[in-house]
């Protein structure tokens, strides 16, 4: 029967037990565990933006985690994650709340006017960001920051994207549907600049709510308007459904292009290769391109079900190189760690020599994919084929210290 300490026998000699098994050195205490370094996915988890980052981009994130080792600085790495619902005041009260618990790093995001904040908040708390499937190229313009970065694509480069999509008849004349808030706009100003440069003409416009469900009128002006190329600078989920709409009304098929910078190739699956081949996809990645993002691909499906997008697969890759960044500063300081990730190329199975401006922006090759026909599909999700390169110094606007003031 093992010895007991007789002064434990008493409740009023507990502090004097824990004193002993704290310093008696047969017992050593423990080692504490260090903190964790907090990483927050911070998206839409179950609204209509969910398919195009959701919980997909959380488990991409888990999965550079693993294969980064679990740790960095003898510290683990946690990922955590939340839905902002798409509301401005949620999902600003959620970063606040994280970065006040030592999360060092928010990433994806998504809608505008939350990004904005969130960036603002970044730079208050002296934290980073990253921002994955949001499209605006303020982040690196007007609202641009030293501690955020704009990792996958944005507003400029789908526009320029479109714009390159159908050669010499985008240099001829446009007419645009567009979403009536911040992203559609700025795809609109874009791609009509392109336009213009080129000597083309806008034929006309018409803007839509966001919660738009008939283009009917809309896509019957832009028939009527006769102009080369229908641009749909609208949302993802707006751009199928106007795509089938202009299917019904025969627009292709008379000759006319229609243009949509925002589509990707969930949205090609949705809307099925009989009303979308032929169609031009702007991408910073598809699945199929070549050997390594298949590798990432297959792996990722075992996962979650379905295929990666570029804005799911992109947080791989983000969260490698802030973790790496980490690792080769021994530190978590924002500024030391940004500058570490500014002055390393990006590199991994869907960014080759990217090189993050210090703007802010991660300038990287983007492709266009034309949409194959039902016949030329191998399986599911067999869906899309490169056709074109866009260099990453053609496919981004230039950067612009009349608007970014930390580039003056």
């Amino acid at each position: 029967m093992p010895h007991r300490n007789p002064l434990c026998a008493g409740r009023l000699f507990a502090a004097a037990c824990l004193g002993l098994a704290l310093t008696a050195p047969q017992a050593p205490a423990a080692a504490q565990t260090p903190a964790p370094l907090k990483i927050g996915v911070l998206t839409d988890q179950s609204g209509p933006a969910a398919d195009y980052s959701g919980r997909g981009t959380v488990i991409s994130a888990r999965m550079a985690v693993e294969d980064f080792g679990a740790t960095v600085l003898g510290r683990p790495i946690e990922v955590l994650a939340a839905d902002h619902l798409s509301k401005l005041d949620v999902g600003l009260g959620i970063a606040r709340k994280w970065y006040d618990s030592d999360v060092q790093l928010i990433l994806d995001v998504g809608i505008t006017s939350i990004a904005l904040g969130v960036q603002e908040l970044a730079r208050d708390k002296d934290r980073m960001v990253i921002f994955l499937s949001t499209g605006s190229n303020d982040l690196t313009g007007e609202h641009c920051s030293p501690n955020g970065i704009h990792w996958t694509y944005d507003t400029y480069s789908q526009a320029r994207g479109a714009f390159l999509a159908y050669g010499d008849d985008a240099r001829k004349s446009w007419y645009f549907l567009t979403v009536n808030y911040a992203y559609g706009t700025n795809i609109q100003r874009d791609i009509t600049a392109m336009v213009q440069a080129a000597g083309g003409k806008v034929l006309g416009a018409t803007k839509h709510p966001f919660d738009a469900s008939d283009y009917g009128s809309d896509l019957l002006s832009a028939q009527a308007s006769k102009a080369a190329v229908v641009g749909l600078t609208t949302t993802t989920m707006q751009a199928v459904t106007a795509l089938k709409q202009a299917e019904d009304f025969g627009m292709r098929a008379a000759g006319q292009h229609i243009a949509v910078p925002s589509i990707t190739f969930h949205d090609v699956k949705a809307l099925g290769l009989q009303a979308g081949q032929d169609l031009v996809v702007t991408e910073a990645f598809y699945w199929d391109q070549n050997e390594a993002t298949r590798a990432f691909a297959q792996r990722y499906a075992q996962r979650v079900g379905k295929m990666p997008n570029a804005n799911q697969a992109s947080a791989y890759g983000a969260v490698m190189h802030y973790l790496a960044a980490v690792k080769a500063t021994g530190s978590t300081d924002a500024a030391t760690v940004m500058a570490q990730m500014k002055a390393t190329p990006v590199n991994d199975f869907m960014t080759r020599q990217g090189v993050i401006r210090p703007d802010g922006r991660l300038v990287r090759d983007m492709y266009l994919f034309r949409v194959k026909k039902p016949s030329e599909s191998k399986g599911e999700w067999d869906l899309m084929e490169q056709i074109s390169v866009i260099p990453g110094q053609d496919a981004f606007k230039a950067p612009d210290p009349a608007a970014c003031k930390y580039l003056r």
